[in-house]
């Protein structure tokens, strides 16, 4: 059996970007939008509408690093946003605003599931 035939149940959970330490200053933004799976990276992000009038339509996906100890796991066979806790979130799909504010990976010293360079520093969470 090669090892590719031994890959864990949970291979195909999603992803996603954690801070390494709790924040020592508390951003006041507010990202709406809806948890979903990011399926060119698998990774859990936000969807959040920017419009422009070129695009009034347009929908980007925005990576947040979530607070220390949150983490993806199944409830009910699905994929879900666990808190540090150990209590469900929210799962894909779901109406969310997350409050924080956008700072460089660099900054904040973690690293970006998806990729990207300027993330959503995530400090709580409210199911909409």
């Amino acid at each position: 059996m090669n090892r590719d035939a031994k890959r864990s149940p949970d291979a195909a959970m999603p992803g996603l970007t954690v801070q390494r330490e709790a924040p020592t200053v508390d951003l006041q933004a507010r990202l709406p939008g809806t948890l979903e799976i990011d399926t060119s990276t698998n990774c859990l992000v936000v969807r959040t509408p920017m419009s422009t009038p070129a695009d009034p339509d347009r929908l980007v996906d925005i990576d947040v690093a979530w607070p220390p100890g949150w983490s993806v796991a199944l409830r009910d066979g699905t994929p879900a946003l666990i808190d540090a806790t150990g209590q469900l979130a929210c799962r894909p799909g779901e109406e969310i605003a997350v409050g924080g504010g956008f700072v460089d990976i660099a900054r904040i010293d973690v690293v970006s599931c998806t990729g990207q360079e300027r993330i959503f520093q995530a400090s709580g969470l409210t199911r909409v």
